[in-house]
């Protein structure tokens, strides 16, 4: 049979379901044979109690609704890992969904999650405060925000990554190593605040630092299309790039390609820095500096708020969180090859060499 029932263990030990349902739950008296038959009958039937039928005798279903963007993209594989793995520890399961970037696929899950029963949800949201975010919110389930903001939705607790640390201590890397014709790479079309805030950080940033002064800094924006992303690497070799800052992971991973597609050096003829530290940017040659958003911390402020709130039966215990982000320096970051001082001075040097 595909599904053990209670009904079924009663059977075959020869007693109620009462008497079933009594044993395992630790009631009733009992004795010691008819107990251990119970027990033992259960275990070689593998059978396992329905948490449906419990939940409905409890306000408490021990279960927690996570969406996500797309599991695809390792940076949120990662975040619902973390969270994932905190629930459960503390005894919860998980449904977990993805909204594909759209916000028809999010208010969809989040239908879907309303019939289930669910103590509480943790959602990456879309960033628009969509029909069936709204559902969500009315309900007034526990709720929590994380790595992305509802424009206009200041209910509802989050913690999300703080890119400015990250992204000044990147651009200040850079220049002291001798950039002075830096790209920024954004995603306006994902509508994200997070991507919009990124660069915001870096015109922030690249206002502070003097020493661009005779410099430029670039941003060209794309979409997830190879030919946006290729028109994008296009636009800033023309402006003379030495560095490419990416705001979202999948966007560098394109760039890389078209950069080893051209005969491009990475770390020498063109450094790289991505937002989000996934496995594959440690796994290539050169490694991929980043800027780190702290996500699985992220993922487990999230959960701990959420719990908070199931567990006190309050949901506006919440309090938002900002994560510093931080930059990771690795072996795709490297000194142009021809910084502006030694170009000046090698000019000098060949007029001197003429003159002679």
């Amino acid at each position: 049979m595909a599904f053990v029932t209670l009904k079924d263990v009663a059977q075959r030990a020869g007693v109620s379901a009462a008497t079933v349902s009594q044993i395992l739950h630790n009631k009733g008296r009992f004795s010691s044979d008819t107990r251990q038959l119970v027990l033992k009958t259960v275990e070689e039937m593998g059978y396992v109690p329905d948490q449906r039928a419990r939940s409905m005798r409890s306000s408490d279903t021990k279960t927690v609704g996570l969406l996500v963007p797309d599991l695809r993209n390792p940076y949120f594989a990662d975040l619902v890992s973390s969270m994932e793995d905190e629930l459960y520890a503390q005894g919860y399961s998980t449904l977990i969904g993805t909204s594909a970037e759209t916000v028809e696929r999010q208010d969809a899950f989040i239908d879907n999650l309303l019939g289930q029963r669910i103590d509480g949800a943790i959602v990456v949201p879309q960033g628009v405060n969509s029909p069936g975010m709204q559902s969500l919110i009315a309900r007034e389930l526990p709720l929590v925000f994380v790595d992305r903001l509802v424009s206009g939705v200041n209910s509802v607790p989050f913690v999300v990554s703080d890119p400015y640390p990250g992204v000044c201590e990147a651009v200040a890397e850079l220049v002291r190593l001798g950039h002075r014709h830096i790209g920024f790479v954004s995603h306006s079309s994902l509508g994200s605040s997070n991507i919009n805030e990124r660069e915001a950080a870096f015109r922030s940033a690249v206002a502070q630092v003097t020493q661009l002064g005779e410099g430029t800094a670039a941003v060209v924006d794309c979409d997830s299309t190879y030919v946006s992303r290729e028109a994008g690497l296009n636009e800033l070799v023309r402006a003379d790039v030495t560095a490419i800052i990416c705001a979202y992971s999948p966007d560098m991973i394109t760039m890389i390609g078209l950069l080893h597609d051209r005969g491009i050096d990475i770390g020498s003829e063109m450094s790289v820095i991505s937002f989000d530290d996934i496995a594959v940017f440690r796994l290539l040659t050169p490694q991929v500096a980043i800027i780190s958003q702290q996500a699985e911390d992220m993922g487990r402020q999230g959960v701990d708020m959420l719990l908070d709130m199931i567990i006190n039966n309050d949901c506006s215990r919440g309090e938002s969180r900002y994560v510093p982000s931080s930059f990771v320096l690795r072996d795709s970051v490297g000194a142009p090859m021809w910084r502006v001082p030694d170009i000046a001075a090698f000019i000098r040097c060949m007029k001197a060499g003429f003159m002679r």
